[in-house]
């Protein structure tokens, strides 16, 4: 199970890890390691689907991976599954302009944009908020959530996605339809109801947002911070883009000040160079206070985890400014050991087909 394939993940002959079963807590969940694997994954996870669909996603395209999965959706919507796919409006903005959206319509499905150019307008401080999740939830007990889009250029990318079951899938559904009621434009008094419900957890884990519409409720960003204040021994990052405010690096800087091992693991070369700039400045000004910082070199890394002593998050939450003051985001945060062992068995395998900065 450790040996490695040519594209630097773990052999688990899917690109997927091994999934486990967490009796305490009554979760059945599953890791993917590789945007072809998880699009298989979220496919089948909607083909199957009986009753309801909720969608989040940034980048939703209408090119062949995101043809496919409309297609699957459109097959459900006309086969009586409930349907909703919330998209980005800038993000997905080439699946709104396309014909597959009336198609999906007429089906029965619903599509609503999140911050369109007349929100902007009308209010230019919330109309800048991005909805940056991704995740699928299916019949209102089954779930996927993580890093990835859907769309062509992204195929060989490495990212993360987990697949759950189990009874942090309902706390899940009730942050969807906060965003869902806020991109309608339904009263405020039903976002609030919903918001209530949404950042909870359920054995070994939590479901956490970030939502800059209500500041209140930034758990990732809090959730994150307290762990690397708190961490004692060893702390594993991974994010697509740097950008860190105030905090986190003094979170960073401290932790390697307390004898904490810290590593940060980025793309080598993402998929924008003038990021790179700016990212790359921070990964070497951090190595030179003592974080171990790793350029991954096999293709673009876009997964964004976090492992932390006990305790690990799969989420849609880079460590940049946009993610912490802009974007709706979200994450399956952990105490679980058998899930910690597989994601940082995977860490550990990038780790070795990167280079130091």
């Amino acid at each position: 199970m450790d040996e490695m394939s040519g594209n630097g993940l773990r052999a688990y002959g899917t690109g997927a890890a091994t999934g486990r079963w967490d009796p305490e807590d009554r979760s059945d969940w599953q890791i993917f390691h590789a945007n072809r694997t998880i699009w298989e994954a979220v496919l089948s996870l909607c083909d199957g689907a009986r009753t309801s669909l909720a969608i989040e996603q940034y980048i939703f395209g209408a090119d062949i991976i995101g043809t496919q999965l409309m297609d699957v959706l459109t097959a459900g919507a006309r086969r009586g599954v409930h349907v909703r796919l919330l998209v980005d409006a800038y993000g997905s903005a080439d699946l709104v302009r396309s014909a597959q959206v009336e198609t999906f319509r007429r089906a029965g499905g619903e599509l609503v944009r999140y911050n369109p150019a007349s929100r902007l307008l009308r209010n230019p401080i919330s109309g800048m908020h991005r909805l940056h999740r991704k995740s699928v939830i299916a019949d209102s007990c089954r779930m996927m959530a993580g890093g990835a889009c859907y769309t062509d250029r992204m195929s060989d990318w490495r990212d993360t996605m987990v697949r759950i079951e189990g009874p942090i899938v309902p706390h899940a559904l009730a942050a969807f339809e906060t965003a869902w009621a806020y991109a309608e434009g339904l009263s405020a008094q039903r976002s609030r109801s919903h918001a209530a419900e949404a950042a909870c957890g359920a054995g070994f884990w939590n479901y956490l947002t970030s939502d800059p519409v209500r500041p209140a409720r930034q758990e990732i960003y809090q959730t994150l911070l307290t762990r690397l204040d708190n961490a004692h021994r060893s702390i594993d990052l991974a994010t697509p883009y740097l950008f860190p405010d105030f905090k986190i690096w003094a979170a960073l800087t401290g932790a390697v000040e307390r004898g904490v091992r810290v590593r940060l693991l980025m793309p080598a070369r993402s998929d924008h160079t003038s990021i790179d700039l700016v990212s790359q400045r921070f990964a070497r000004a951090l190595a030179r206070r003592g974080v171990e910082a790793y350029g991954y070199l096999p293709a673009m890394m876009h997964a964004k985890l976090a492992i932390i002593d006990e305790w690990s998050m799969v989420s849609s939450f880079n460590l940049d400014i946009l993610s912490i003051g802009l974007n709706v985001e979200n994450g399956l945060g952990t105490t679980s050991p058998a899930f910690r062992e597989e994601l940082l068995g995977q860490y550990e395998c990038d780790i070795a087909t990167s280079r130091r900065f």
